[in-house]
């Protein structure tokens, strides 16, 4: 299975919360406006990365019939439904610049959460699901 798109999406979505998380270091208040626009980025990217598993990666694993791979792969799915809903919910939250000048704690706090929790599962795909997809091929 060549998941290389997939590999692709996940740097493009590091590089937008590394893009979010420079401006945020360099003062959230100050940098409200180009936050909430690489919030905006990022969510796009996102919803692009996870239609295309959803369309095209997802059926294809479940198309091998392998009970291993389906099982991880099923795991994977439905953490990644309930992270989608609070990512979901932070972008809504903060795709105002004003919201986040007018609360940079609340933002921070939320975008350890959130934030935190979708790069965490992309070093986990990328370390532990990626390459069972790619033995299986």
């Amino acid at each position: 299975m060549d998941i290389s798109r997939f590999m692709d999406h996940h740097v493009d979505i590091l590089h937008s919360i590394r893009e979010m998380r420079d401006h945020s270091k360099a003062g959230v208040a100050e940098h409200a406006g180009e936050i909430s626009r690489a919030i905006m980025k990022l969510r796009s990217k996102v919803a692009l990365h996870l239609a295309t598993e959803n369309k095209v990666m997802y059926p294809a694993i479940y198309a091998l019939q392998d009970p291993e791979i389906t099982k991880l792969a099923h795991g994977f799915q439905d953490e990644m439904d309930g992270l989608a809903r609070a990512f979901d919910g932070f972008c809504r939250r903060w795709r105002q610049a004003r919201a986040v000048a007018e609360d940079p704690e609340g933002f921070r706090n939320d975008a350890n959460t959130v934030i935190k929790a979708l790069h965490q599962r992309i070093q986990r795909e990328n370390m532990h699901f990626y390459p069972r997809l790619i033995q299986a091929a």
